[in-house]
């Protein structure tokens, strides 16, 4: 097998595939400093709106204007349409926090499209919104990694990504190359016949590049068996660009609903920021970005306690409202969390048109040479660990994804916006160059650590 690891490990996506199923799994986590810079102190759902006043302010030197009022076209936001839909999907399954990695995901299934043919690639390039052109779609997933792999003493960002095929498997040499070159991974063979020594290796793997976040992604029985494994780490951890301070955190209230609420520390800062007030979202939009302006995370807080939902049933029309960002003076209240989240997606997968590739008919050939092999291969399941930290300082954040195939058959003198994030919230961190979501997520309830997705 062969590897490559990009600039650090917070989120982290594994795929595996075995000589029938495929798993895919993912890890994210923010730092609870980032959150806090966004949000501000609780307030029941009579409290005046999120953000009461907003005043604009000449832009800062360190904070150029944003990249959404350029209207500068970027190429590699062509596929941000999957990213918002399966954002949505998850949101629906329930009204509890998650987190989701959509670019670990994403890159998987990309390779998988690689390696796959007939029906089975038409419908993961469909769901996936792709060129017709694999040509095109290389060079727009060049221009995303490219990006991200760009070093800066201001952040850590570490990529990493690999795919595992058993000892006696050969993938075609087109697909090694162009796995390498497009997709910055490589392919490294795995004796899956000795599933201790097999999981061992992975999982050392995934911690590294996890930064330790994730240690145990697998385990012997679910490696047994396995055919090939595709997976993905992505590790990120940033400074905010404007810090709260910690002795300006205090207790306040986070409404969940109307008749549930729970005190939780709240981070307070005034600063400049870009921000918005969506009329057709009815919703306050905020950008906090992380030193050296490269990433960011958005903040979309409701105007009503119940406001959320319609936020998320209409996702597809959120870049277009990015665009009327300014740049405010702006107090913010934010509550620090911390959480993790598992979420098993081969159902909304299949919802979404991603069929064969978990039948008995699904073509992935080009991680195997010969026909025999290639034809036994199939999706068993997609499985993402993500997980975040939001503080005072910043945000950490890990995801890993796994896709494994198994046989088929076995302050200013002036006025100021104010922005309370005091109830259920929608968040997303994003690299400002190529516009690829790196996580997204929703904040239901700050003090809980732990959420978990089921959807078969």
């Amino acid at each position: 097998m062969w590897e490559v690891l990009h600039g650090g490990t917070e989120p982290f996506v594994w795929m595996c595939m075995n000589a029938v199923p495929i798993t895919i799994c993912s890890t994210n986590v923010i730092s609870t400093e980032l959150l806090e810079s966004v949000f501000g102190a609780p307030s029941s759902e009579d409290s005046p709106s999120a953000i009461i006043q907003a005043v604009p302010v000449s832009p800062q030197p360190d904070d150029p204007y944003c990249i959404y009022n350029d209207y500068k076209y970027v190429p590699s936001a062509d596929y941000d349409k999957f990213d918002w839909t399966l954002t949505k999907r998850v949101a629906s399954s329930s009204q509890e926090n998650f987190l989701i990695s959509p670019l670990g995901l994403k890159l998987a299934l990309a390779i998988l499209t690689e390696a796959a043919t007939g029906t089975t690639r038409t419908e993961l390039s469909s769901v996936l919104s792709f060129d017709n052109d694999k040509k095109v779609v290389r060079q727009k997933f060049g221009m995303i990694l490219n990006s991200l792999e760009t070093k800066s003493s201001q952040y850590i960002l570490n990529l990493g990504s690999r795919v595992y095929v058993g000892s006696t498997v050969l993938p075609q040499q087109r697909f090694a190359a162009i796995a390498l070159e497009s997709y910055k991974t490589e392919i490294k063979s795995l004796d899956f016949g000795n599933p201790v020594n097999a999981s061992n290796a992975i999982n050392a793997w995934v911690s590294n590049t996890t930064e330790g976040r994730i240690t145990n992604l697998v385990n012997a029985d679910d490696v047994a068996g396995v055919s090939a494994l595709v997976l993905n780490t992505i590790f990120f951890k940033g400074t905010w660009q404007h810090q709260f301070a910690p002795n300006a955190t205090k207790p306040r209230i986070f409404y969940m609903s109307a008749e549930a609420n729970k005190e939780t520390p709240f981070m307070k800062i005034k600063d400049n920021f870009f921000y918005t007030e969506s009329i057709k979202f009815n919703s306050k939009i905020l950008r906090m970005p992380y030193m050296g302006n490269k990433f960011a995370m958005y903040i979309i807080v409701p105007n009503s306690l119940t406001g959320l939902s319609p936020i998320f049933n209409n996702l597809s029309g959120l870049r277009s409202e990015l665009c009327n960002l300014q740049e405010y003076l702006v107090d913010v209240t934010l509550p620090k969390f911390q959480f993790e989240y598992t979420s098993l997606l081969d159902g909304i997968l299949k919802e979404l048109g991603i069929r064969q590739a978990f039948e008995d008919t699904a073509s992935f050939p080009g991680l195997a040479r010969g026909q025999a092999l290639a034809n036994r291969l199939k999706i068993s399941k997609v499985l993402q660990r993500s997980g975040i930290e939001v503080n005072e300082l910043g945000s950490t954040a890990y995801s890993a994804t796994e896709i494994s195939l198994e046989n088929k058959f076995g302050e200013h003198m002036m006025p100021v916006a104010e922005v309370v994030a005091n109830k259920p919230f929608l968040f997303f961190i994003q690299d400002e160059l190529t516009r690829q979501l790196l996580f997204t997520g929703r904040v239901s309830d700050p003090t809980l650590f732990d959420g978990a997705l089921k959807y078969n």
